[in-house]
């Protein structure tokens, strides 16, 4: 039947993390990143994830406080940030 909707979503929100961690520190590369934080143990793993989604939602939480030119401003920061 497939794989269970927890691994696809933790891997979904792992590459997000690493891509912003990439875009944040360029002198490392996406491989080098995920290396680094795959050598961490499972918790230390999801605190590190879950930090740099919890930052972005807290980003984006500040940016809808100025309506919709705000979001805009982020989708477009995030768009760069992404590539």
């Amino acid at each position: 039947m497939g794989e269970p909707l927890t691994g696809r979503l933790g891997r979904a929100c792992r590459r997000v993390a690493v891509g912003l961690i990439a875009r944040a520190f360029p002198r490392d590369t996406l491989s080098e990143i995920e290396a680094r934080i795959a050598r961490h143990s499972i918790g230390r793993q999801v605190i590190i994830v879950g930090g740099v989604l919890a930052l972005l939602f807290a980003c984006l939480y500040v940016a809808v406080q100025f309506g919709w030119i705000g979001l805009a401003i982020f989708i477009v920061g995030v768009a760069v940030l992404v590539g």
